[in-house]
């Protein structure tokens, strides 16, 4: 059956996915050139990791806070704080005059931890049969501006310098909180079957039911991946493809992926979510493996052909689980308790986040295969736990 929404559930869709792709294009537009940019402030390249990694850091710290609030005081005034406190922190990246200095703006700019919020206010605002069809379109947004931030990053970096990215970065922040601000009408919220506010109610009584407790370590396992796995590409494209032509390797992986994520959320909403789940780590385990057997890629004969193959296998499995695992995340949390439960479920992916990246860059010291081993057993671990997810 193919899914309806209303008019207004059309728009606040429309909406979130515009507000989400402009803040994430601020974030991806600088992903290419970060070191290079860490780079003018020290030599240390942990140091330059740290700065990197720490935005994920504080996300993961604020993401059940920002959750919870959202339950209590609505999704609305969370969003526009977020957005804005990711913007302050953008504006200052752009002048720091130390690497301690640029480390505090990546902190600040991870204060606005939105994205349970985002995913909570969906739940609110579509019904559960078709929800994770919703969430992918906002998965959508996310995937169109991360390959048009990767291709579009080097280039205004070279005509007008890494910092003017932080800028953009800042300013497209405030631009969709002020259309948020306008254009987002936040519907009546379901609040918790019981006697105590649901904004009362322990973090705990979430994480006592099994199935989050799955689907939040899918959710790190999966953005683990996701970072391991682009510490690693770029690197491995690099002597094989100029920067500015990553659109040819970037644009069958990206059409693949979005093709394959609402197929995928179709089947989710059919009840097939598990299966679909399953599905997806398994493609996510053969990316790592090819990428594995071809980490010497001057040893292949068609190289750009290896990594074109294993990074639309990655696009596939991420994309198919980036709208499934939130979706079933409300599906099993108790009403009215969405913010939270997706903030536990936000707060363990942008973990994932910094752990992969971190690790990835430990491992490197040690050999690429090292690296892949991490990526199988992430990608094996997540089979596992999908295989037990009970709500479907």
């Amino acid at each position: 059956m193919r899914a309806t929404f209303s008019p207004d559930q059309k728009r606040t869709i429309a909406t979130l996915s515009v507000t989400i792709a402009i803040r994430m294009l601020g974030i991806f537009l600088v992903l290419p050139v970060f070191t290079l940019y860490g780079e003018q402030f020290t030599s240390s390249k942990p140091l330059i990791g740290l700065a990197f990694g720490s935005y994920g850091l504080t996300n993961a710290l604020l993401q059940i806070p920002f959750g919870r609030l959202s339950d209590r005081f609505g999704r609305k005034p969370l969003l526009l704080i977020g957005l804005i406190l990711h913007g302050v922190g953008s504006i200052l990246a752009a002048v720091p005059p130390n690497i301690f200095a640029l480390i505090a703006a990546r902190l600040i700019q991870g204060t606005g931890a939105v994205s349970s919020v985002a995913f909570a206010l969906v739940a609110d605002s579509v019904d559960e049969k078709n929800r994770a069809t919703a969430m992918a379109f906002l998965g959508a947004s996310i995937g169109l501006s991360f390959v048009g931030g990767i291709l579009i990053g080097p280039i205004i970096a070279g005509l007008s310098g890494y910092a003017s990215l932080f800028w953009l970065s800042g300013l497209l922040s405030l631009l969709a909180a002020v259309y948020m601000a306008f254009a987002v009408n936040e519907p009546p919220r379901e609040r918790a079957p019981t006697d105590v506010a649901a904004d009362r109610l322990p973090v705990a009584s979430v994480l006592k039911i099994p199935d989050i407790i799955r689907l939040d370590i899918c959710g790190f396992l999966t953005s683990f991946f996701m970072s391991s796995f682009f510490f690693y590409f770029p690197l491995l494209a690099r002597p094989h493809l100029p920067l500015q032509s990553y659109y040819l390797l970037l644009g069958p992986m990206l059409l693949a992926g979005m093709t394959v994520m609402f197929a995928a959320s179709r089947a989710a909403d059919r009840g097939w979510a598990k299966s679909t789940g399953v599905t997806a780590f398994v493609v996510l385990l053969i990316s790592g493996w090819l990428l594995f057997r071809g980490a010497n890629l001057e040893s292949q004969a068609h190289p750009l052909l290896l990594l074109t193959i294993a990074g639309i296998f990655f696009f596939v499995g991420f994309s198919s689980l980036e709208p499934i695992l939130p979706s079933l995340i409300t599906k099993a949390s108790p009403k009215g308790m969405y913010g939270t439960a997706l903030g536990t479920y936000s707060s363990l992916q942008f973990l994932g986040s910094f752990a992969g990246g971190a690790t990835a860059g430990f491992l490197s010291t040690l050999g690429t295969e090292f690296v892949m081993a991490a990526l199988l057993i992430a990608a094996a671990s997540g089979i596992i736990l999908m295989a037990q997810v009970q709500r479907t």
